[in-house]
């Protein structure tokens, strides 16, 4: 099965990679409904709770830039394959001509680095929100499972990896030409999504807003426990699907399952992928 879907905006050519594939438990979910809980309890297959973790790769002709990388070994075998996905699309780590990062959490993050800590993509620099650069180099974590010191470190430890080509840089900025970070509140301080223009084509990258698509397309108050601020993430989902449903734009997002790129309508209080 191919681990890529690829589009063009503009003269832009854009690569969804598909590091994995998952299901979340039920207890990192929050507001679901007796039936749901029940119905992934008892199926670890549901798919109610399938996720994907994806990566992103934006080539123009001078540059190829990867939006985050993926979670390596962290999450068990059936993720860890981006590079498998770059080789799939045509390159190799060596390819890669910057990194940019939506935000550091480990899934993000970990394939930025091998397990002992060395750089990955030894001719990119590093980019990242100057926000979330402030909060995950800060001393202020304790030893919860979630956005704990664990976390921090894994955080810091890729920073290290790539000290001398660390760039961050400011919410609305260009990543590259035609790539503008996007802020998208609440998931961590300094979590952004992005969005590739070209002439009057566009694509929006939503960040994390959704981790379970089928779930929070349906009832976007499901939440997960990997927020930094919840009232935050939510209501910055409920404004992004509104925006995107509204303005008609393409979008995909950091755990889109499938279609990874399509256009989302709304439908009452829900909305659904447009065939």
């Amino acid at each position: 099965m191919s681990r890529i879907s690829q589009i063009s905006v503009g003269a832009l050519k854009v690569t969804a990679l598909r590091d994995g594939e998952l299901s979340l438990p039920a207890e990192v979910l929050m507001n679901l409904s007796d039936e749901q809980s029940q119905q992934i309890t008892s199926d670890e297959n549901n798919e109610l709770s399938t996720s994907n973790v994806n990566a992103y790769l934006i080539q123009t002709e001078s540059q190829n830039l990867l939006i985050d990388t993926g979670c390596r070994d962290l999450f068990g075998p059936t993720c860890g394959f981006v590079k498998d996905a770059l080789r799939e699309a045509g390159l190799g780590p060596e390819n890669i001509t910057d990194i940019f990062f939506t935000h550091l959490h480990p899934d993000h993050v970990a394939g930025a680095i091998n397990a002992d800590g060395a750089a990955v993509f030894e001719n990119a620099s590093f980019k990242l929100i100057d926000l979330e650069y402030n909060f995950w180099t800060s001393d202020d974590f304790t030893d919860a499972e979630v956005n704990g010191n664990d976390w921090a470190s894994l955080a810091r430890s890729a920073l290290k990896a790539y000290e001398d080509r660390v760039e961050t840089i400011a919410f609305g900025n260009d990543i590259i030409p035609g790539v503008t970070s996007v802020s998208i509140p609440g998931h961590t301080p300094g979590h952004s999504g992005f969005r590739v223009d070209d002439g009057n084509e566009s694509l929006m990258q939503m960040g994390d807003i959704l981790h379970v698509p089928n779930l929070q397309l349906d009832n976007p108050n499901i939440s997960t426990v990997f927020d930094v601020d919840p009232e935050a993430a939510l209501k910055s989902r409920k404004e992004l699907l509104d925006m995107v449903s509204t303005d008609k734009l393409l979008c995909t997002s950091g755990h889109m399952i499938n279609p990874k790129f399509g256009y989302i309508e709304k439908s009452g209080a829900s909305y659904v992928m447009a065939k």
